[in-house]
C-alpha cells in the first residue's frame, strides 16, 4: 500500500499547521478562519467541511501538536541498556520536549481555553501529558523483571515519574519566573527523578557514571 499522502490530506495537514502556529502565537479568539485559509490555502468551506468550523480545527491542531512533540519519545533507541540506564534516557528526553518554548507554549494555550472548551482540555491531556506517561508505562512493562513485587500499579510508576519531571520545571516556566536548562541541567533532574522512584521498586539500582551523555549521544 502506497504511503502518498493525497492532495486532500496534504491541504488538510497545512491548514493544521498554520492554524497552529497562528493559534500559539495569538491565542484562540486572536485568529480567524479567513487568516487561516489566507495563509494556507483552501477555503473555508473545507475548514467547515472537515473540521466542523474554527474550534474543530483548534481541537485537531492541538492533537497534532502532542503528537508531534510526543513521536521522537517513541523512536528512542534503547539498545544496551539496562532499566535504570532506559528510564534516566527517556526521562533527559521528556524534560527536554516540556521545557521547549513550543512545548510550553502549547500548556498555556491548552489550559487557558479549556475553561470554555472542554474538548481542548481533553484533547491536549489525551494527547500530550497521558500519551507521555503511556510511554513511560510501556517502557517498564518492557523491564517487569527487572522491577521487585509490588502493590504499586506499572500504570501508577509511570504517573509518578512523569509529574515528578513536569513538576518544579514546568511550573516555573508557565508562571515566567524559571530559565531553560541545559542539557547537564536537565540531565541531573531526569537522574533524580529516577532514582526516586527506582530506589522503591527496582531490584538493583547502582549508581552509573557517564553513561547517560553517552546513551543520549547515541540516541
Amino acid at each position: 500500500m502506497s504511503n502518498k499522502r493525497s492532495r486532500g490530506e496534504v491541504r488538510n495537514g497545512k491548514l493544521q499547521k498554520v492554524a497552529a502556529d497562528l493559534f500559539l502565537k495569538r491565542g484562540y479568539e486572536g485568529v480567524t478562519i479567513d487568516k487561516i485559509v489566507e495563509l494556507a490555502g483552501g477555503s473555508k468551506s473545507t475548514v467547515y467541511s472537515k473540521f466542523g468550523g474554527k474550534c474543530g480545527l483548534f481541537i485537531s491542531s492541538i492533537e497534532n501538536l502532542c503528537r508531534e512533540s510526543n513521536e521522537p519519545l517513541t523512536k528512542i533507541d534503547y539498545t544496551g541498556l539496562n532499566l535504570e540506564e532506559s528510564l534516566k534516557k527517556l526521562s533527559f528526553h521528556i524534560l527536554k520536549l516540556i521545557t521547549a518554548k513550543r512545548s510550553v507554549e502549547l500548556h498555556r494555550l491548552a489550559i487557558g481555553e479549556a475553561v470554555n472548551c472542554p474538548e481542548v482540555g481533553e484533547a491536549w491531556y489525551t494527547h500530550g501529558p497521558a500519551r507521555t506517561a503511556s510511554i513511560i508505562r510501556s517502557l517498564l512493562e518492557s523491564r517487569r523483571d527487572e522491577l521487585r513485587k509490588t502493590t504499586i500499579p506499572i500504570e501508577r510508576m509511570a504517573v509518578v515519574l512523569h509529574d515528578s519531571l513536569t513538576g518544579d520545571v514546568l511550573y516555573r516556566l508557565l508562571a515566567g519566573v524559571g530559565k531553560h536548562k541545559n542539557d547537564a541541567e536537565l540531565e541531573r533532574l531526569a537522574c533524580a527523578a529516577v532514582d526516586l522512584i527506582l530506589g522503591n521498586v527496582c531490584n538493583d539500582v547502582r549508581p552509573k557514571k557517564a553513561y547517560l551523555a553517552h546513551s543520549i549521544e547515541s540516541m
